[in-house]
């Protein structure tokens, strides 16, 4: 049995559009729509709607590229050359380490493969996540080691999210599509050795 993908590409994107209209409809309280009022809230939800795709579009993109996606592969998924993909989605650099609190330093470049690793490894050093970006994290040193985790953002997530949170997490952030939560042991961080 062959799979038809437009056919399969068209119900995908009609069940994307019928999604998003019962949220649109949902959050504007617009049933049926009648004056100026009504239409101008349903311009203003769907306004909304589009900014927050967008916000997914960028940081579905960045995971990626995280993960190892070739802009070629994103242009083509999105319909333009490698060209115009990495000049829309290409995030900011990491930023640098200058000017930060002695106590503070950046964490990467990581990638999705790697970034836990990274994280628990300073982590038994004292230092721990408190920001993150495309490919890093701002990290700050503590007298205590700590742990880290990464929860996939699905809808069983909230749950686990608030599971980890009872037993001490603390969350981080979300970055599409992953949430981060980190725990200070309250074990003394181990002495950093010397840079060589």
């Amino acid at each position: 049995m062959t799979t038809d993908r437009a056919g399969s590409d068209r119900a995908g994107s009609d069940a994307v559009h019928e999604a998003l209209t019962r949220i649109l409809m949902e959050n504007t309280a617009v049933e049926d729509p009648y004056d100026t009022e009504d239409f101008l809230r349903l311009v203003a939800g769907a306004a909304a709607l589009q900014g927050e795709a967008t916000t997914l579009l960028r940081t579905t993109v960045a995971s990626a590229r995280a993960a190892g996606v070739t802009w070629q592969s994103i242009g083509a998924t999105l319909g333009m050359t490698k060209q115009a993909a990495q000049k829309r989605f290409a995030p900011p650099l990491a930023p640098s380490g200058t000017g930060l609190d002695p106590r503070e330093r950046i964490l990467g470049p990581t990638t999705t493969f790697d970034e836990m690793r990274e994280l628990a490894l300073a982590g038994r050093y004292g230092w721990h996540s408190v920001e993150f970006g495309a490919a890093y994290h701002r990290v700050v040193r503590s007298g205590t080691q700590w742990e880290h985790a990464r929860v996939t953002v699905s809808p069983m997530s909230p749950g686990r999210v608030r599971g980890l949170s009872a037993e001490g997490w603390e969350v981080i952030g979300s970055g599409f599509p992953y949430t981060y939560l980190k725990r200070d042991t309250g074990v003394p961080a181990l002495q950093e050795p010397p840079p060589s």
